[in-house]
């Protein structure tokens, strides 16, 4: 959800603007790198408290680290760059082990693979300060007790983090991940997940010794399994989340959550929509066999836009359109502050599934 960043939809529908967007040579990739206006509009520092707690829930576990989410990605890309078909699946195999260690999340078969390095960064590093953070990066694992989950879930872009909070209280045996790029969108769902689990415990600033002992007395009271278990099953990646998708191991997740993103109905912004071309061949690949992609809007041309990209794609036999949508109670079961204020101004939500086809 980029709520606080949406352009207003008015004309967003136009056939002068769908002709503008089929004849684009770059109308089926993603754009990762948004204008400057855009990234001020929505780039908002979260609040001191916020970020008091999203530095607590990281060392606890439930929050990912910026900095190692950022090496993983120069590791992973570099892996992907240099590597040979032969050695495709070793590394999707590394790369499996090493979201599970850094999730918590309990296979046996990850016992019999090593995280080693496809490429020799570290040891032909010159740089020795980049070698230490591949290094702490390729170490990485969560303080959580690993467990099993029948489930593994992800919504790109959660907002403020009702409609995965509800999820993950609902059932216990799913794996709720969920990425945002904004930071108050972060920190609240984190304090919620504090309060939630009663670790929303004050921290002083100026004393950074008191602070280290709050943060791991927290740690502790959960691995010893002496708070709540409610909204253990979440965790946060703050980033763009359809980057996150291209560094996820093949077959990982069961379901992708795709809500109220920002729909750019403007001429010429098409190329920054969620939903494109190279972006569903890589969802296609990171979901199991009958996957699902859940996408929720309430602005017209984003939905006609994903409708037409996912048939595109559907003629290859990749995707299949699930009609009616499954009941949203089972997958958005929150009508969030920013639906019920498109609802308010007169807009109606849409709701699409797809299903991936195929191995």
């Amino acid at each position: 959800m980029e709520a606080d960043a949406r352009i207003s939809c008015d004309g967003c529908s136009s056939d002068e603007q769908l002709e503008h967007e089929n004849n684009s040579q770059d109308a089926h990739q993603y754009e990762a790198r948004k204008p400057k206006w855009w990234s001020k509009l929505s780039g908002r520092r979260g609040t001191r408290a916020q970020r008091q707690t999203i530095e607590r829930m990281t060392q606890c576990g439930y929050c990912f680290s910026k900095q190692v989410l950022s090496d993983f990605s120069r590791v992973n890309n570099s892996a992907k760059h240099n590597n040979t078909s032969e050695h495709l699946n070793e590394e999707d195999n590394w790369r499996r082990v090493w979201w599970n260690r850094s999730l918590a999340v309990l296979d046996e078969n990850d016992a019999a693979t090593q995280i080693t390095p496809i490429i020799d960064t570290v040891t032909n590093s010159r740089n020795v300060q980049h070698a230490q953070k591949i290094e702490l990066m390729y170490s990485n694992k969560s303080p959580l007790v690993p467990r099993k989950f029948e489930q593994i879930w992800l919504e790109i872009g959660f907002g403020n983090g009702d409609n995965m909070l509800a999820n993950a209280m609902r059932d216990q045996n799913k794996l709720l991940i969920g990425s945002e790029i904004h930071q108050p969108g972060i920190g609240a769902v984190l304090q919620k997940m504090e309060a939630e689990m009663g670790l929303n415990t004050k921290v002083c600033d100026s004393d950074t010794e008191e602070k280290k002992i709050d943060t791991t007395s927290m740690s502790t009271k959960i691995l010893d399994g002496t708070r709540s278990i409610t909204c253990q099953n979440i965790r946060v990646l703050p980033g763009d989340g359809v980057k996150l998708v291209s560094h996820l191991p093949c077959k990982y997740l069961d379901v992708i959550l795709i809500t109220f993103p920002d729909p750019w109905p403007k001429e010429g912004h098409h190329h920054w929509r969620v939903v494109q071309v190279n972006v569903l061949k890589e969802m296609h690949r990171v979901l199991k066999c009958a996957g699902k992609v859940f996408v929720a809007t309430d602005a017209e041309c984003f939905s006609d836009w994903t409708r037409k990209i996912f048939a595109q794609e559907s003629s290859n036999g990749d995707w299949q359109e699930l009609s009616p949508c499954p009941d949203r109670s089972t997958w958005l079961p929150i009508v969030s502050y920013y639906e019920q204020k498109g609802i308010d101004e007169g807009r109606h939500t849409m709701l699409q599934c797809w299903m991936k086809q195929g191995e």
